[in-house]
């Protein structure tokens, strides 16, 4: 039966918006939380800045375990094998419970040393540490959260995830403003924004593994979770490995390219963090249509319908191509107004407007880079992603930044025409690898 381009579309663009959507409402729980926290001065400020870089950082390479079950979750949907779907989503709960407790562990004894590396402040290293051990506390719930995420996107249940992920946002504003700002008078400052990052970790893995519960494709029940099952457990590992190790040459590779940016100076370094702010935006059509190209391929792929799964990544690919390359248009014209939104200094605006400028002309490599490694892992290839992404961050962005900040000391803007070519590398080897439909 042949579908027509209109139906796809909508298909498509169905499974996109309640994830963009949910992006945004991180974001901006992200924003209104550091305004919070910068009332409590530079100290503070920083150190929930470092120790929330660090906690995300470290979950989302454990967090991995939902790729690998969302990845066989679509499958065994599209085939229509239910109570196979539902092993593998209580697997994956078990081993984000498993693996969070041990970060969790590891976290909470290490994190009053990790700072201690670093070139930060003192005061700063001691606070981010104290931090860091609190938000440590409820990651076995956060991680568990990821993977039940990961299960309903995988079925396309997308609205669902924003709806619980809207509600945990309202907790997380109101929770932040009365522990950041004061219990019976008592102002917490940066302690009230960990304990409210603990808190809403702990009620969003509820409220994902509940909706688990709820959810009528699915039905989790405890046997599904606790009772242990080698066989979906292995093949969990065997396609999260791939994508965990992808996220750690990606997070390390983040935080080796912010201590090697630091030396360009106060002012360029405050305009590139501000630069990322204004890019972040693009980031969330590009998951979103990363999480369509996954479901789809792998629903279609589970129905037997190979030649459906190619369609749809195509197509999903060709949306984002044109979605981002429009927002990079927006980028380049207003790039100094939207620089201008997060600072009123000058000289921070114009370096700024630079970079901004520069991400101009990466988000078409971009949309292909998240919506065709998605479609890969969709279909269970989760290595070629990973080898694409360390290629990319490791042997060109981070050895290049090396040369022209660290020993050639050119300015921030060189930076990020760096990472433009990192992504336009990883987006023709990722190009290529479709085109060959081996990754099928």
């Amino acid at each position: 039966m042949s579908l027509s381009a209109d139906y796809m579309r909508q298909r498509i663009l169905k499974l996109v918006w309640p994830v963009v959507m949910e992006g945004f409402g991180v974001m901006l729980v992200g924003v209104v939380t550091t305004a919070m926290v910068g009332q409590f001065g530079a100290v503070s400020l920083s150190a929930v800045g470092l120790s929330t870089m660090v906690q995300a950082a470290s979950s989302i390479i454990f967090a991995a375990a939902g790729t690998g079950a969302a990845a066989i979750v679509a499958r065994e949907a599209g085939a229509g094998n239910w109570e196979a779907v539902r092993s593998v989503a209580g697997q994956g709960v078990l081993l984000g419970l498993v693996l969070g407790t041990a970060l969790g562990v590891i976290g909470f004894v290490a994190a009053p040393y990790l700072f201690l590396v670093t070139s930060a402040d003192a005061s700063v290293a001691h606070l981010a540490g104290e931090l860091l051990r609190i938000t440590f506390v409820t990651t076995p719930l956060f991680l568990a959260m990821a993977v039940a995420n990961n299960v309903l996107r995988a079925i396309g249940l997308t609205r669902l995830t924003f709806y619980l992920t809207a509600i945990n946002n309202v907790l997380a504003i109101l929770l932040g403003y009365g522990l950041i700002f004061g219990v019976a008078g008592q102002p917490l400052g940066a302690y009230g924004a960990a304990w409210t990052a603990c808190l809403t970790q702990a009620s969003g893995g509820l409220l994902a593994i509940g909706a688990l519960a709820a959810v009528r494709q699915i039905g989790l029940r405890w046997r599904h979770v606790f009772i242990i099952r080698r066989d979906y457990i292995a093949r969990i590992v065997a396609i999260s490995l791939p994508a965990g190790l992808e996220q750690l040459a990606m997070q390390g590779g983040r935080i080796a390219f912010t201590f090697m940016l630091a030396g360009v100076g106060a002012t360029q370094f405050a305009a590139h963090q501000i630069a990322l702010q204004v890019e972040s935006i693009s980031f969330m059509p590009g998951f979103g249509f990363s999480v369509a190209a996954m479901a789809l391929v792998g629903q279609h792929l589970g129905r037997g319908l190979p030649h459906r799964a190619v369609q749809y990544a195509a197509l999903t690919n060709r949306i984002a191509a044109l979605s981002m390359t429009m927002m990079g248009v927006m980028f380049f014209f207003f790039a100094r107004p939207l620089t201008a939104l997060f600072v009123n200094d000058p000289e921070v605006i114009y370096w700024g407007a630079q970079c901004v400028m520069i991400a101009a002309f990466e988000q078409p490599t971009i949309a292909i880079t998240y919506t065709l490694g998605g479609a890969m892992r969709g279909a269970g290839d989760t290595r070629w992603p990973m080898y694409v992404t360390t290629t990319g961050v490791w042997l060109v962005r981070l050895p290049l930044i090396y040369l022209f900040i660290v020993l050639w000391q050119y300015d921030v803007t060189a930076a990020w025409v760096i990472t433009a070519l990192d992504f336009l590398v990883r987006s023709l080897i990722l190009w290529r690898r479709f085109t060959s439909t081996k990754w099928q």
